[in-house]
């Protein structure tokens, strides 16, 4: 029996999967799926916002200051995680065979790790507008990265 089935199989004799996927409550799929979303928006939204600005946007703004907001980065990164495993769990089977959950998972991992590189540059920019090379490609990698998770994700609805 290959992996994939037998997470099948426990999803479907499992109370809470079976509760998750047939209630018709807000309170069931449809706030699991809020909770992944509003993650997605502070952790890919935030890290855009400091993306974009390492690569020249809005250049008066100094960088050392958006390191504030990695703390709420991490917050929404496992907010996101988490709902992301429960929704995974309800249906292991159609997400896990879907020919772009790999290639979204290798964006997450990818764009998680980015973010992880960035923290400590951005903390210790300072208030010139110059950015590094490096730290302007690890941007650029980290918004590509961001954006290929969350077009992939939301690909993955018609395939």
């Amino acid at each position: 029996m290959h992996i994939v089935d037998i997470l099948q199989q426990w999803s479907d004799t499992n109370a809470f999967f079976i509760w998750l996927r047939e209630s018709p409550s807000v309170w069931a799929y449809p706030m699991v799926f809020f909770a992944h979303t509003l993650g997605l928006a502070f952790t890919a939204g935030a890290s855009v916002v400091i993306d974009a600005r390492l690569l020249g946007a809005a250049g008066f703004v100094p960088v050392a200051p958006l390191a504030r907001y990695f703390r709420a980065i991490w917050i929404a990164v496992w907010l996101t995680v988490v709902s992301g495993l429960v929704m995974l769990g309800s249906d292991p089977q159609t997400k896990l065979t879907n020919r772009l959950f790999p290639l979204k998972m290798l964006f997450v991992v990818a764009a998680i790790a980015l973010t992880a590189a960035l923290r400590g540059r951005v903390a210790s920019a300072g208030v010139e507008s110059n950015v590094p090379p490096v730290l302007r490609a690890l941007a650029a990698m980290s918004l590509l990265c961001w954006l290929g998770a969350v077009a992939a994700g939301k690909f993955m609805a018609y395939f």
